[in-house]
C-alpha cells in the first residue's frame, strides 16, 4: 500500500512519519485511482478553549496558552459557528507568561542574538539543476505571473474572488518545489523543506499544496502567455488542481522550474 502525507501529499511506501518535505505527523492510504496532485481535507489542530486552529500539533495554544489541542480534519471544524470565551482567570496567566517572553525576546532582538523575523526574509531555496529563472528564452517568474491571471479568470468566471500572491506562499513553493528537482536529479542532495512557519505565511485556511508535472515542451512555445496558458489548461483538466484553484482561499503561492531534461514542474500552495 501506498502512503502519502495528509498535507502535502508527498507518497511513501510505509506509514513513517513526519513527513521529510513538510514536517506534517499524519500520513494516509492513497486510494487507488487516486491520480491527483493536490489533495484537500489537512488535519488542523484546535484548542477546545478558545478554537484556535493551528497547523501543528505545538502546544500550547498561541491565543489562551492551552496545554491540549484536538486534533481535527479541517473540513470538520466550524469557522462560522460560536466559541466560548474563556474567562479572566483562565487566560491571565497565560497571558502574562507571554507577555514577560514578549519582553525577553525583544531584549534577545535588541542584542542581535535572535533576527527580527521580516527582516531576514523566508529560507532561501536550494541550488538545483535545471533552469529555476529562464528556459528557452522565456522568463519563468512572467510565466508564474500570467498564470496566477489565468487562475484568476477562472476564478472570476465562477463567481470566486481573486487571490493575491505573496505573503510567504510562493517562497514555500519555491523551495518545495526545488527540494522536488533536487531529491530526483542531484544524487548527493540530502536537503528537507523547512517547517511551514519559517516562511511567514498569510494564510486565512489550512493550505492545499502539490507538485504538478504537466506534459508541455517549453521549446515549443514563443512567449510566456502561451506557455502559462498551456500550463493553465493541463492542470485545470484535473479535478483535484481545478479544486484547489477555484476554493475560498485568501492567497495562492506559484512556482515553475524546469529540470534539465525538460520536465515542467510546477509547485501549487493556496491557503
Amino acid at each position: 500500500m501506498k502512503w502519502q502525507c495528509a498535507w502535502c501529499g508527498r507518497e511513501y511506501d510505509a506509514e513513517d512519519p513526519p513527513c521529510e518535505t513538510c514536517g506534517h505527523e499524519a500520513f494516509e492510504p492513497i486510494e487507488a485511482g487516486s491520480a491527483s496532485p493536490f489533495e484537500s481535507g489537512s488535519l488542523v489542530w484546535v484548542c477546545p478553549n478558545c478554537g484556535r486552529e493551528h497547523v501543528k500539533h505545538s502546544p500550547p495554544c498561541s491565543r489562551c496558552g492551552n496545554h491540549s489541542l484536538e486534533k481535527r480534519e479541517a473540513d470538520e471544524v466550524d469557522l462560522d459557528g460560536e466559541t466560548t470565551t474563556p474567562g479572566y482567570l483562565s487566560v491571565g496567566k497565560p497571558y502574562l507568561v507571554g507577555v514577560l517572553a514578549v519582553v525577553a525576546v525583544v531584549g534577545l532582538v535588541l542584542a542581535g542574538v535572535i533576527p527580527l523575523p521580516g527582516v531576514v526574509g523566508p529560507p532561501a531555496p536550494p541550488e538545483v539543476p535545471g533552469d529555476a529563472d529562464r528556459s528557452d528564452g522565456l522568463d519563468l517568474a512572467a510565466v508564474e505571473t500570467e498564470l496566477h491571471g489565468r487562475f484568476d479568470d477562472e476564478r472570476t468566471a465562477a463567481g470566486v474572488g481573486e487571490r493575491a500572491r505573496g505573503g510567504g506562499l510562493d517562497a514555500y513553493a519555491e523551495y518545495a518545489t526545488r527540494h522536488r528537482v533536487a531529491e530526483r536529479y542531484d544524487p548527493d542532495y540530502d536537503g528537507s523543506v523547512p517547517d511551514f512557519g519559517a516562511f511567514e505565511p498569510r494564510c486565512s485556511a489550512s493550505p492545499t499544496f502539490g507538485i504538478a508535472e504537466p506534459d508541455v515542451d517549453v521549446s515549443a512555445y514563443d512567449g510566456e502567455a502561451a506557455l502559462a496558458g498551456a500550463i493553465a489548461d493541463g492542470l485545470l483538466s484535473n479535478d483535484g488542481v481545478r479544486e484547489a484553484v477555484l476554493a475560498d482561499r485568501g492567497g495562492e503561492g506559484i512556482d515553475v522550474h524546469v529540470a534539465l531534461d525538460g520536465t515542467v514542474f510546477v509547485g501549487y500552495i493556496t491557503c
